[in-house]
């Protein structure tokens, strides 16, 4: 049964921040598995309206957004024709939201959450604390932003979405769903 911990743990990693930043990217990633208790697939691909983002189209997002920042961010390389392809319509969603709409049960997105993660996780035990702070030309034009930024940017959103979920959930209910 999976469990938060409650405490991150610091010494496993060279550097403190990446203890601290591993523990809340864990910490994040664990919490939204945990909210996606007991969904239905017709409460994952729900929409209130036409256009409206669906559970099952959040994460996915979640999921290319993460992949695309391990690629761009930590890999520091630009997404390939083949993952562009793959990850294009999560990370804009908009006109691609009807194909986002795939009829996949939870376990499907619990398995894409916790495959990016570990990917995210395995780039990042090579980053040293000079890789975190360095700047990156991204973001704003003036003063860049560096990796540290980038991950808490990527976190930031995830929460945010889930938030998003906790309320499309709440619509489904209330128009007479389980």
């Amino acid at each position: 049964m999976l469990k938060r911990s409650f405490h991150i743990q610091f010494g496993k990693l060279s550097d403190h921040s990446l203890d601290y930043l591993q523990g809340i990217l864990q910490d994040a990633r664990l919490t939204t598995i945990l909210s996606l208790k007991n969904l239905t697939v017709a409460e994952l691909h729900w929409q209130y309206k036409t256009g409206w983002n669906t559970i099952g189209a959040l994460l996915s997002h979640m999921v290319a957004i993460e992949n695309y920042f391990r690629v761009e961010f930590v890999e520091g390389r630009k997404l390939t024709d083949e993952e562009t392809q793959k990850w294009l319509p999560a990370m804009d969603m908009g006109k691609y939201l009807p194909q986002l709409i795939t009829g996949q049960a939870v376990e499907h997105y619990v398995a894409e959450l916790s495959r990016s993660r570990e990917m995210m996780l395995a780039s990042l035990a090579n980053v040293t604390h000079d890789d975190l702070t360095r700047r990156i030309n991204d973001y704003d034009a003036e003063t860049g932003c560096n990796l540290a930024w980038v991950l808490y940017h990527m976190v930031e959103d995830e929460i945010y979405h889930r938030g998003q979920i906790s309320i499309i959930r709440k619509f489904y209910r209330d128009m007479g769903g389980v």
